[in-house]
């Protein structure tokens, strides 16, 4: 569904980013409200950084051209290109158990640290010697950044929540990093997340905009419904999305709500988008569960290309 009152920018590789202009503002502030990240320098119409084509092959300076709906351009450059890790220092403003097995993380940055929904930065933690990873479970727009940790006990991010952790806690994030963020396309979506592998699908669908979004499927596994998380979050997703939410957990009570079983075999509960070669599928969690929805999803003839995932590793 593309939104004819919005701008559209197509990168070299043809992902494409639609917006919506703001009066009175550039095409770049434009994108930038809207959360997005864009090539630019001088920001005065003289570097050429920020030059994008029209349809006739024309420049076009992205800093200091008006923004107005209906603008079709091209980018010389893919959306990845524009992201290069930066250090940031950051400050806990909340630190809490998401469920059994999960805590939550939310923290402020002393500068903006632009990302792609998906992507993941680096962090250390008063106390530890090296850095652990971690994917962002909200948007590039969101005030504050929010992380979901496994408690691995006598792992050193457990032991420095369960134990030492305050709110002010200063520490330093470094990012973004990797290439598993959403493609903006008009494609359908399937999202697939077991365990704290929610994190960075949560970030995408948190980013995506209601009025221009193709239909949406998310199932999110647990190894026990009690390690369940997210599960307001994602209803509230699906109130303003075309969102299907199914929940699979390999060992539950009665009052589970969800399918019993592991999230590959909730993909025959999926309805509302077709598992076919025209649908893109994103798919982050343990290993194991990576490999065998890929390889479930390539028996369904969705192509190789448009299987994106994210093996997720916890750090002790």
């Amino acid at each position: 569904m593309e939104n004819q009152d919005h701008i559209h920018l197509t990168f070299s590789d043809g992902e494409v980013m639609h917006f919506a202009p703001v009066d009175g503002q550039s095409i770049l502030v434009s994108a930038e409200k809207a959360g997005n990240v864009l090539a630019s320098n001088c920001r005065e119409g003289t570097c050429r950084t920020c030059m994008a084509r029209d349809a006739n092959g024309g420049e076009v300076l992205l800093c200091i051209t008006p923004a107005q709906p209906g603008m079709a351009l091209t980018l010389p450059y893919q959306r990845t290109d524009v992201t290069p890790p930066s250090l940031r220092r950051a400050r806990i403003n909340t630190f809490s158990r998401a469920s059994r097995s999960v805590w939550e993380i939310r923290y402020r940055l002393q500068f903006p640290l632009p990302f792609l929904p998906g992507q993941y930065v680096e962090v250390i933690f008063p106390g530890m010697a090296s850095p652990r990873r971690f994917s962002m479970a909200n948007p590039p727009s969101g005030k504050e950044q929010v992380l979901h940790v496994r408690d691995l006990p006598g792992g050193a991010m457990s032991t420095y929540l369960n134990e030492r952790a305050r709110p002010e806690d200063a520490f330093t994030v470094r990012g973004p990093f990797g290439v598993f963020y959403l493609r903006a396309t008009a494609r359908p979506k399937l999202f697939v997340a077991g365990g704290t592998g929610l994190a960075p699908i949560v970030s995408m669908l948190s980013s995506i905009d209601p009025a221009t979004t193709p239909p949406l499927a998310v199932i999110a596994g647990f190894a026990d419904a009690e390690d369940a998380y997210a599960l307001e979050t994602l209803r509230k997703l699906a109130e303003t999305l075309p969102l299907e939410v199914a929940l699979a957990a390999d060992k539950a009570t009665d009052a589970w709500e969800g399918f019993v079983g592991n999230p590959i075999a909730a993909l025959d509960a999926v309805r509302t988008i077709p598992l076919d070669s025209g649908t893109e599928a994103y798919l982050c969690g343990p290993p194991g569960m990576v490999n065998a929805a890929r390889s479930a999803l390539l028996a369904r003839n969705l192509e190789a290309s448009s299987i994106f995932n994210e093996e997720f590793v916890h750090s002790a």
